[in-house]
């Protein structure tokens, strides 16, 4: 019942591949500069400048609420990327250390564009083929 309800869900694909990879990126990156933020309001707090008392406090809630965002976006865009689930569960992951959203964005872009290369290549020797271009 749940994996039926769960791949019916996966069905839904609201986004285009290309709209769903631009809202990733943007949500992974927001996601790193919130870890940034929270890093600066840490620093604050250690070396005693003024607002170090409010400073984690605010940074903090901004990183969360990016991070909430974060994981929010990837739950409405995976399935328009056709992530299997364990490609989702790297990337809700990679949101929890500090700036893994980066490293993870950039190896997802890699295994992108090769995919996309091997359809490429794919596609173009079956031109050839069924054209008999090479006669």
């Amino acid at each position: 019942m749940t994996i039926s309800l769960l791949s019916r869900l996966e069905a839904i694909r609201p986004f285009t591949e290309d709209e769903a990879w631009t809202l990733f990126k943007i949500a992974a990156l927001s996601e790193a500069a919130g870890w940034t933020l929270l890093i600066a309001g840490i620093l604050v707090r250690h070396y005693g400048w003024p607002g170090r008392n409010i400073a984690v406090p605010i940074t903090g809630q901004i990183h969360g609420t990016i991070f909430l965002a974060y994981f929010g976006v990837l739950l409405t865009v995976y399935s328009s990327l056709r992530w299997p689930r364990r490609k989702f569960l790297l990337a809700a992951l990679a949101g929890v250390p500090p700036f893994g959203t980066l490293i993870f964005e950039q190896w997802a872009a890699w295994t992108r564009r090769n995919q996309r290369c091997r359809i490429h290549f794919r596609c173009s020797a079956l031109t050839v083929i069924s054209n008999n271009i090479l006669d």
